[in-house]
């Protein structure tokens, strides 16, 4: 079997470092492919899934005369290989993990150490949707005259003063909150120290865009850019929360003022109380740093597609 060749990108492991409470943003000037296994698999999903992509990916990789083992560490890919200086990071994909987190994840990590990544997914519909992720824009939903819409991420906003930043929600359901860059409203806006959010281009546009963040449609903040949200002022958000170190109970105080208004035993308590935690919006060039340029610029010459088709 003769893998085919053509031009495409991607990875590394966003569950073991949302446990750990952070994304790599180290990078490495260097380029990436995603394998796609041809087969269909009846059990696209889980361990099981993920295990034969890898199986099938080690296969092709050592007739290619890569050396590979498999790591015994978690937090590694199953499998490395290795061609005199080349490094490539195996990463099976399962279908329920293409989603921006777990792919800007694996992506960093694999750059991280200096290797490529190898994505393997099981089927046409995977390799879609993990192309729409890496092409440009990459890693956000869109965007339109150099402003962006974001995915939300895993991770809170941590305010400053401690805490994190929430809203208040009414009924059961889960709400829509979208993170866009917008040019409005015009003035200051709540800015990380060194941001002038006054300042305005040639055009008579905010020099920083200005981060809106939407709750089912409504404005609910408003940051200058995105680098306003390493620890923002708790007053750009309408509430805040954080457990108490006596007892451990959960308060939720008013963002304006900064005043307590209500107190929980639990989490769930609160979330239950329609007070909902606000995502952090994944960022491409927080979680992927000086990666995320030449990604942007496009396939050629930065992605590498390995389709790898089963014999028979």
């Amino acid at each position: 079997m003769t893998p085919r060749h053509k031009r495409s990108v991607t990875n590394r492991d966003a569950e073991r470092h949302e446990r750990a409470g952070r994304v790599p943003t180290e990078t490495a000037a260097n380029r990436f492919r995603i394998g796609i296994l041809g087969s269909t698999m009846s059990d696209p999903l889980g361990d099981a899934a993920r295990s034969r992509l890898t199986a099938a990916a080690i296969h092709t990789l050592e007739r290619e005369g890569y050396d590979v083992h498999r790591p015994e560490s978690s937090a590694e890919p199953p499998a490395i290989a290795t061609r005199g200086a080349e490094s490539v990071s195996v990463e099976p994909l399962a279908s329920d993990d293409i989603d921006p987190t777990t792919v800007a994840s694996r992506l960093g990590h694999a750059a991280s150490r200096d290797r490529r990544a190898l994505f393997v997914v099981g089927s046409a519909a995977t390799e879609r949707r993990l192309r729409e992720l890496l092409s440009a824009p990459v890693l956000v939903v869109d965007e339109r005259d150099g402003r962006r819409r974001f995915h939300s991420g895993p991770d809170r906003i941590p305010v400053q003063g401690g805490g994190y930043a929430c809203v208040h929600v009414e009924g059961p359901f889960t709400p829509e909150i979208r993170w866009r860059e917008t040019d409005t409203p015009i003035g200051p806006v709540p800015a990380a120290p060194g941001i002038d959010p006054t300042a305005m281009d040639g055009t008579a546009r905010p020099t920083v865009p200005r981060l809106l963040c939407e709750v089912d449609g409504e404005v609910v903040a408003v940051l200058a850019g995105v680098e306003s949200l390493r620890m923002p002022p708790a007053s750009a958000f309408p509430f805040s929360y954080a457990r108490n170190a006596s007892d451990k109970r959960f308060r939720v105080r008013r963002g304006h003022d900064g005043r307590v208004i209500d107190d929980f035993a639990g989490f769930a308590a609160m979330r239950e109380a329609g007070y909902v935690p606000l995502p952090m919006p994944l960022v491409p060039e927080h979680v992927l740093g000086e990666l995320v340029e030449p990604l942007a610029d496009g396939p050629e010459g930065h992605w590498e597609l390995v389709r790898i088709v089963e014999d028979g």
